[in-house]
C-alpha cells in the first residue's frame, strides 16, 4: 500500500478509536428512514440518475464474482446499492442499506470514508478496515465532483479480498470519471439557460480577490478603486487576459452601483445585423421575427447600474455614432421606436486594440474615443509584473487541484526560474491553462520548457537579486497580511474582511508566520 494511503489509514483509524467506536460495531451509527431518507434520495436525484447507467455497466463486468456496488452522498449516506446475492446478503445483514452512512464516524475507517475525508481514489483490503466484520473484504472507491471541483458523492466496489482484481479500483475510477462527465453536460445546459439572467447581470469579482504584489500593479488596483465612486466613462485597456472584465466588475462591486445590474456586452461576439437590437432594444413590429411587445436592450436593462462594453474597437463605425449619442445624452432609442428612453448607466468600455492608432486609420471615431478615455485604466501584461508569476501559479495550482481531484504539483527551483522568465502571451488566462495542463500531464509545454535563463530580459535581470524573495510564496503570504495588518491598524476583524479570511484563519496564519501584531 501507497505510503500517503497506509498514513490516512492509520489517521482514520485514531480518530475511530478517539470517539469511541467498538471494533466490534456491525451496523452504522447512523440509519436514516422514512420522510428523511426521501429528502436525502431527492437531494441527490441528479446524481443517481446520472450513476444508473454506469453503475449497471460496472456491475456487467463483476457480475457473477461476489461483488456489490455502493454510491453515496458527499457525507457518506447510502443513495444506492447493487450486487451479487450471496455478498449482497452479507451487506443486507450488517444493514448496509440506503440511508446508512459509510464515513469513519459512522463506521470505521473504509474506502468510502477515506475518499470522504481525502477525496481521492482509494482500495483499503481486509483488516486495514476498522470494522471486523468488514475484514473480509476489499474496498475500492473514488470521489464524484462537480464542476467547481466540489464533492458530491462516492462509488465503492466491494469484494471478498481473495477475489478482488488488481485492476478494480481503476474500473471504480473510470466509472467516477464518466458520472462526473455527465453531470458536467448537464450542469453546463443549465447554466447556459441561465447565462442571460445570471452571468450578464451580476459582477462577481472584487478588488479583494485579485491577486498580485507588484507595486505597479497595486497602484493601479488602487487608481481603479479611487475613480469606481465617479459617474465618468472609463475605458480599460490591456492585451488579451490581463483581467480586463475582473477589473470591470471590481470596480462595479466598489462603488454605490454594486446592488444594481451589471451587463457584459461583449462587441466583438454579437453579429453586425444584431449589435444595434441588442444595445438599444427594439419595438413589436421593428423587422421580421421581432417579439410581441419588442425587447428591451442591454443599456435598459443595466439602468442604474454598469455596462460593460468588452472588445469595443470591434465595434462597427456606424454603431459607434448611436453609442456616443446614448453616453452624451443618457437616453436610447429602440430599433422601429421615437421615444427617447431615459438610461442612468455607467459605462466601463474594455480593449485589447491601440484606439488611438484605430482613431488615425478611421476605423474608430475619435469623438467617441475621448468620451470614453475619460478614466484611462491600463493593466500591465504578466510579463511586467513578473513577481506575481508564482503567485498565480500557485493560486490556480489550489483551485485547480481541488476542482480536478488532482494532487498539487511541486515545481523545482529550474521550473519556477523558467516559468518566471516566459513571456506569457496569453497572460493570466494562460497561467490558468498551463497549470490544468501540468495537473494532467505532469510536464510543462514545450514552448515554456525550453525557456533559457539567458533569455530572460535585460530589466529582470537586473532586479532578479532584489526581487528573489518573492519566488517563496510564503514570505509572499507573510508580507500581503502583515502590510494587510499595518493598514487596518491591527484590527483583526478589518484585516480579516479585507483579506477575505475567517478571523480564526487570519489568527492561525499569524500564529504561523510569527507576525508581532504588538
Amino acid at each position: 500500500m501507497d505510503n500517503d494511503i497506509v498514513g490516512m489509514v492509520e489517521k482514520s483509524q485514531r480518530h475511530c478509536e478517539k470517539i469511541g467506536l467498538s471494533r466490534d460495531t456491525v451496523f452504522s451509527r447512523k440509519i436514516i428512514e422514512g420522510r428523511e431518507l426521501d429528502d436525502e434520495l431527492e437531494k441527490s436525484r441528479e446524481l443517481i440518475l446520472a450513476a444508473i447507467p454506469f453503475i449497471d455497466h460496472l456491475y456487467r463486468f463483476v457480475r457473477g464474482s461476489d461483488f456489490f456496488i455502493i454510491l453515496t452522498d458527499a457525507q457518506g449516506c447510502i443513495l444506492n446499492i447493487v450486487g451479487d446475492e450471496r455478498i449482497l446478503g452479507d451487506a443486507f445483514r450488517f444493514k448496509m442499506i440506503p440511508g446508512a452512512y459509510m464515513n469513519d464516524d459512522c463506521i470505521g475507517t473504509n474506502a468510502m470514508g477515506i475518499v470522504i475525508n481525502e477525496r481521492i481514489p482509494v482500495q483499503i483490503l481486509g483488516d486495514d478496515h476498522y470494522i471486523k466484520a468488514y475484514h473480509k473484504w476489499t474496498c475500492s472507491a473514488a470521489p464524484i465532483m462537480d464542476p467547481d471541483g466540489e464533492l458530491i458523492g462516492v462509488i465503492n466496489l466491494t469484494g471478498y479480498t481473495e477475489g478482488v482484481h488488481p485492476h478494480t479500483l481503476g474500473m471504480v475510477v473510470a466509472a467516477a470519471f464518466s458520472i462526473e462527465h455527465i453531470i458536467t453536460e448537464s450542469t453546463s445546459r443549465k447554466r447556459r439557460k441561465m447565462h442571460e439572467r445570471i452571468s450578464e447581470c451580476r459582477a462577481v469579482y472584487n478588488f479583494e480577490k485579485i491577486i498580485g504584489e507588484d507595486p505597479k500593479f497595486l497602484d493601479t488596483i488602487e487608481y481603479a478603486k479611487k475613480i469606481s465612486g465617479s459617474k465618468s466613462t472609463i475605458l480599460i485597456t490591456g492585451e488579451t487576459g490581463t483581467g480586463k472584465e475582473v477589473f470591470a466588475q471590481s470596480i462595479h462591486n466598489y462603488s454605490d452601483r454594486a446592488h444594481m445590474p451589471f451587463v457584459a456586452v461583449n462587441c466583438g461576439a454579437i453579429p453586425l445585423n444584431l449589435i444595434e437590437s441588442e444595445l438599444f432594444g427594439y419595438e413589436e413590429g421593428a423587422f421580421t421575427g421581432a417579439k410581441k411587445g419588442g425587447s428591451e436592450g442591454k443599456f435598459q436593462s443595466a439602468d442604474g447600474g454598469t455596462i460593460f462594453l468588452d472588445e469595443i474597437g470591434e465595434m462597427p463605425i456606424d454603431m459607434q455614432v448611436r453609442l456616443l449619442r446614448a453616453i452624451e445624452e443618457g437616453v436610447v432609442t429602440r430599433i422601429g421606436g421615437i421615444r427617447p428612453i431615459p438610461v442612468d448607466v455607467r459605462i466601463i468600455a474594455a480593449t485589447n486594440r491601440e484606439l488611438r492608432q484605430a482613431v488615425e486609420s478611421g476605423k474608430f471615431r475619435k469623438d467617441l474615443f475621448y468620451r470614453l478615455n475619460v478614466l484611462p485604466v491600463c493593466l500591465l501584461p504578466l510579463r511586467e509584473r513578473r513577481m506575481d508569476i508564482m503567485l498565480l501559479v500557485d493560486y490556480y495550482m489550489n483551485k485547480l487541484s481541488r476542482r480536478l481531484g488532482k494532487k498539487k504539483i511541486v515545481f523545482n527551483e529550474t521550473e519556477i526560474d523558467t516559468l518566471v522568465n516566459y513571456s506569457w502571451p496569453g497572460n493570466i488566462r494562460e497561467v490558468q491553462n498551463v497549470v490544468e495542463l501540468v495537473l494532467n500531464t505532469g510536464r510543462l509545454p514545450d514552448e515554456i520548457a525550453c525557456v533559457q535563463p539567458c533569455m530572460r530580459n535585460d530589466e529582470y535581470s537586473a532586479k532578479k537579486s532584489e526581487e528573489e524573495k518573492h519566488y517563496d510564496l510564503h514570505a509572499l503570504e507573510k508580507e500581503h497580511i502583515t502590510r494587510a495588518l499595518e493598514e487596518c491598524g491591527y484590527n483583526i476583524s478589518k484585516t480579516a474582511r479585507k483579506l477575505g479570511i475567517a478571523r480564526n484563519t487570519l489568527y492561525k496564519k499569524i500564529r504561523d508566520f510569527s507576525i508581532n501584531c504588538s
